[in-house]
């Protein structure tokens, strides 16, 4: 007898892991077509505009200094020599305003989509330049050459229209490039900039009209910057170095306000000691939005997934135990069939999912499993009673299941609970259980002999 539960047991065991084989199958499925979701996003951006990053603008205004440098040949004559270097003096604008309002879309191929944005920004700055430029040389050595606005984008392909500059008041052409390193891509305007013995104020006005995917960053490059981003998306996932100061998120969309002091950020001292590069220690900092899903079908797929063989580890104990408890004999193969009900319900949720939303996906999916289960536990547990428990059972795990992949952050504590109390259950059911007995290992006590008394005659 105890040889025959543990082979019994052996089996239960060897099906589990049987198992796994289906569920990693099909979660091979869900990996490939999260694949072709990112390729799809990836073709889009190529298309159309990848992620955006505003930044700027900067008036940059390039001068020729003259050193004299006096030499001495091999006869001790002194030649006096004027080399010229090429420099830039960069300024950030006293005061930034940014205005800008975003609608986002959904953009399709075939099953997949990609979301992608339509961003009207407007941009008030205002310069101010010091007499001489703030160098701390002779005006009469170095002459200026033409400034010029320059702005980052991260990708010019987006613009919908013609940008807008002006530069007190007076309309500028715009020109492909910032002109300056570590703002990437961009745009420029060349303005005027005649006197420089004496301290100057300008007014900035930049309109742009641009499109993108996934997120918008701005860098805020003014020694006090002031944005308000207004979008119709729901969905927002703030980042970056900045956080906005207000938010207000409802059904139609979002709107943020963000302001950053040049003293809580080092995107200054980056531009005036010319450090901007590549590296990431080196790089501009900024403040971004992401326009997410709520919802990523194939994220949630791939954690349901992960939690399929505790389905199956579950569902194969209610047997056991039933069998134990009731003394019904279920065959292996019935044990097969109902875990593999058990996997197919994944599968039929990343299916069903590309075409309607993740709830009605997974009601389908669940109901779909739950019905059949239940329909063929009827006939196996030889009762429609005992089939519509379990089919119960099942929903109710089918449901914490849910429960679980939308509280993410809770996902842990969810989980250990449900351990504990399908533990807990388990072990009140079986306490009166006499395993020695069950296994055939109940000790037997050794039979009184009897005793004869032999009386005196």
């Amino acid at each position: 007898m105890q040889k025959k539960l543990f082979l019994r047991l052996l089996a239960i065991v060897f099906l589990m892991v049987l198992l796994l084989i289906p569920l990693g199958l099909i979660r091979g499925v869900v990996s490939e077509r999260q694949g072709l979701q990112s390729q799809v996003e990836n073709t889009i951006a190529m298309n159309l505009a990848g992620p955006q990053r505003l930044a700027g603008p900067l008036l940059v205004v390039p001068y020729v200094e003259r050193e004299t440098v006096t030499t001495s040949d091999d006869r001790g004559r002194d030649t006096k020599k004027v080399i010229e270097h090429q420099r830039k003096a960069i300024f950030m604008a006293e005061n930034l305003t940014i205005d800008a309002s975003t609608g986002v879309e959904s953009r399709y191929k075939g099953l997949y989509k990609a979301l992608v944005y339509q961003t009207r920004a407007d941009l008030r700055a205002r310069f101010n330049v010091p007499a001489n430029l703030g160098l701390d040389i002779d005006p009469g050595q170095y002459t200026i050459g033409r400034p010029w606005i320059a702005v980052g984008l991260g990708d010019v392909r987006g613009l919908r229209a013609s940008p807008v500059f002006s530069w007190d008041k007076q309309a500028q052409q715009v020109a492909n490039g910032p002109r300056l390193e570590g703002l990437g891509d961009g745009l420029h305007a060349m303005v005027a900039l005649t006197d420089v013995r004496s301290a100057s104020t300008h007014d900035v006005d930049i309109r742009l009209d641009f499109a993108g995917t996934s997120s918008l960053a701005v860098v805020p490059l003014g020694n006090s910057t002031v944005m308000q981003l207004k979008a119709t998306w729901p969905h927002p996932n703030f980042g970056g170095r900045f956080l906005p100061q207000t938010k207000s998120i409802d059904a139609n969309g979002f709107t943020a306000r963000w302001e950053v002091s040049h003293l809580s950020s080092r995107n200054g001292a980056l531009i005036r000691q010319g450090l901007v590069s590549g590296e990431r220690d080196r790089q501009l900092e900024a403040f971004d939005v992401g326009f997410i899903e709520p919802v990523n079908i194939y994220q949630q797929a791939e954690r349901a997934v992960k939690y399929g063989i505790l389905f199956v580890v579950l569902t194969f104990a209610a047997f056991f135990l039933f069998e134990v408890l009731k003394e019904l004999r279920i065959h292996p193969l019935q044990y097969g069939l109902v875990g593999m009900a058990l996997a197919i319900f994944f599968l039929l949720l990343v299916s069903l999912s590309e075409h309607i939303s993740f709830l009605y996906a997974y009601l389908a999916a669940s109901s779909a499993c739950v019905l059949l289960i239940g329909y063929y536990l009827s006939f196996v547990l030889r009762g429609w009673r005992r089939g519509v428990a379990f089919a119960g059972q099942l929903a109710v795990l089918y449901a914490v299941l849910y429960g679980l992949l939308l509280s993410e952050d809770n996902a842990l504590m969810l989980g250990s609970l449900l351990l504990f109390f399908v533990l807990a259950t388990v072990m009140v059911m079986t306490r009166r259980i006499d395993w020695y007995q069950l296994g055939g290992q109940q000790e037997t006590q050794p039979a009184k002999t009897p005793t004869t008394e032999i009386l005196p005659s």
